[in-house]
């Protein structure tokens, strides 16, 4: 059966879903699901926030030397720091938060009280599950009709 793009309102977010991937997303459009990468770990761990946070200084301290080389004082540097390093942070949670899965490596799916539980492989091929809740009950009966018709081998719902 010839697979149908759809997408799901979640409680914060879309899933979409095509031929090859599942989306998650914060939009339903499909030009820029594209765009998405794959995911190592769909949550923030403190390896990532710490190695982010180092990366993120190292750059904002190079941008403050070369603002102060040039304008001959660096009185905001501070500010400027801090400034990045925040956006380094919201730029990783984004990232996190918002990626797609090859349909090949999706392990499992699983319904139950109107949230949806993936089960898939990363990179590594470590097992990852990432769970999302839907919006609300109609949709969690289209997504389960969907789910049937197209993944009833890999579906379980409870």
């Amino acid at each position: 059966m010839l697979m149908e793009k759809r997408y799901f309102v979640l409680k914060n977010g879309y899933l979409n879903i095509d031929e090859s991937h599942f989306y998650f997303s914060d939009h339903g459009n499909w030009e820029t699901c594209n765009i998405l990468e794959e995911t190592e770990l769909p949550r923030v761990t403190f390896f990532q926030i710490s190695n982010k946070i180092i990366y993120t200084m190292y750059v904002v301290l190079f941008c403050i030397f070369v603002i102060g080389f040039i304008t001959g004082k660096a009185d905001f540097s501070y500010a400027v720091l801090l400034f990045g390093v925040i956006f380094s942070l919201l730029n990783l949670l984004y990232k996190v938060k918002y990626f797609k899965i090859p349909l090949h490596k999706i392990e499992r799916i699983e319904l139950r009280n109107q949230k949806v539980i993936v089960q898939f492989a990363n990179h590594s091929n470590k097992s990852i599950t990432h769970t999302v809740k839907l919006d609300d009950l109609k949709e969690y009966k289209d997504i389960k009709q969907y789910f049937r018709t197209h993944f009833n081998q890999k579906l379980r719902v409870a």
